[in-house]
């Protein structure tokens, strides 16, 4: 039981760091698909190259396991990549942030919206 409980896990971890990030522009929504949920973080886009991180969602299935600090490296990686800058609304990603954050620091807007 304990070895199947794992072995879900890791797949659940596993496609949440491998699977494409997909973005709703309508919804304002960044999306990881795990089975036949999403991992989601919605946004506001604030301008062409900014934006706001309002609030993360774990389909409930899957809370408790994690997997809010994958998909908040996925999501933060992607824009930066993407030479997006990154304001943080969300009380989950600010404390990611403040305690995972450091290689985040130079895309990420302070509370007077400058880096």
């Amino acid at each position: 039981m304990a070895l199947r409980n794992f072995t879900r896990l890791f797949s659940v971890q596993s496609k949440l760091k491998t699977n494409p990030i997909e973005n709703n522009f309508e919804k304002e929504e960044l999306k990881i698909k795990i089975n036949d949920a999403f991992a989601t973080v919605t946004y506001k886009k604030m301008d062409n190259n900014t934006y706001d991180l309002l609030h993360t969602s774990i389909p409930e299935i899957y809370q408790g396991q994690g997997l809010g600090s994958i998909l908040a490296e996925r999501i933060f990686d992607h824009l930066i990549q993407s030479n997006k800058k990154i304001k943080v609304t969300c009380e989950y990603l600010q404390k990611y942030v403040s305690t995972k954050g450091e290689k985040y620091k130079n895309s990420i807007l302070d509370s007077n919206n400058e880096i």
